[in-house]
């Protein structure tokens, strides 16, 4: 069985549907999304809808279902958010209906899960915190500390893919769908095969032109919404649509 790991979606719609595209093509019969749906980008409710309608997936909540959740009710975090992480978290407040707030609402921050006869760890940014940063570069005594309790732990939240191998379980980082930080507009996620094993990371390319744009638009003060989309990609004007 092909199980597809994804993380860190931030209502890019573009992005998803090309890895939904390649999920089709590798034949996942599971999707395990690690949080964040939402924030930074702008089709919150497109993307929290293809998840929670597809029977596949399980779900975390992330940091930013966290955030909007107190945005919601706190108006002075909510101008905090949008300073920091521009309109996201704004667009997401003002077009979710009741009923997708109500289903990020009860997403929990972690989950264990077995499938094909493999205990999976499933975590936003770490055991300890969703907020937890375990970068590529963590220290090894830091990932020692981690008890395993499962074969396979996933943790989102840095954006970066990586694995780190251990006697006793595997540790993966899936990288980020809709914001990669590593290479801009190639959209990172993980597929696990129960069989064999194996972790293949899949990289795909989304058209990135339309959405610089509505970043420059509605966040011209955090350019960093759009620059990350250009990031070590000399490539990227390449994948912008016809």
């Amino acid at each position: 069985m092909n199980i597809a790991i994804l993380a860190d979606i931030h209502a890019n719609s573009l992005a998803l549907d090309a890895v939904y595209k390649d999920l089709e093509l590798s034949k996942c019969e599971a999707i395990l999304v690690l949080g964040d749906l939402v924030g930074y980008y702008y089709s919150p409710c497109y993307v929290v809808d293809k998840i929670k309608n597809d029977s596949r997936c399980v779900v975390i909540k992330g940091n930013h279902e966290k955030l909007l959740l107190r945005a919601i009710t706190d108006k002075n975090f909510a101008d905090k958010c949008h300073q920091k992480y521009g309109s996201g978290l704004n667009v997401a407040m003002k077009t979710l209906s009741n009923d997708q707030l109500d289903w990020i609402k009860e997403l929990p921050e972690s989950k264990a899960v077995e499938i094909g006869g493999l205990k999976l760890g499933l975590y936003h940014g770490s055991e300890r915190h969703i907020d937890e940063y375990i970068y590529p570069d963590v220290f090894e005594k830091r990932l020692g500390r981690i008890a395993p309790e499962s074969d396979f732990l996933f943790f989102g939240h840095t954006h970066y893919p990586v694995v780190f191998p251990r006697n006793d379980c595997v540790i993966v980082n899936p990288g980020s769908v809709g914001q990669p930080r590593d290479i801009g507009s190639v959209a990172s996620y993980v597929i696990l095969n129960t069989e064999n094993l194996s972790i293949v990371n899949k990289r795909l390319p989304f058209a990135n032109k339309r959405l610089i744009e509505k970043a420059k638009e509605l966040d011209p003060h955090y350019p960093y919404l759009s620059e990350i989309l250009e990031r070590n990609n000399s490539y990227a004007e390449c994948y912008n649509e016809v």
